[in-house]
């Protein structure tokens, strides 16, 4: 039978609990808040927190990546020929 709770938190190549599951999500989403909160603090008073929301969410996703959890994300959402070093140039 289907369980709405674990079925998703189970359902990657990096399964969870559903406590580590909530734990993860609940943490994560609030360092994004914070971020967000971060990044209207700078958009008035630029001088305060220079790439502090932007270092906030690199730091995010690189959590994600770490957890392998989101491979099919990531293939969808990111081209293979989408490189970082071409950015860097």
């Amino acid at each position: 039978m289907k369980n709405p709770f674990t079925d998703h938190p189970r359902d990657t190549v990096s399964p969870q609990t559903y406590i580590e599951h909530g734990k993860f999500a609940f943490v994560n989403s609030l360092i994004l808040v914070f971020a967000g909160l971060v990044g209207m603090t700078h958009a008035i008073f630029p001088f305060l927190f220079p790439f502090r929301t932007s270092t906030i969410i690199i730091q995010s996703f690189k959590k994600l990546v770490d957890s392998r959890r989101h491979i099919e994300e990531l293939k969808k959402e990111m081209p293979e020929d989408y490189l970082i070093d071409k950015h860097l140039e």
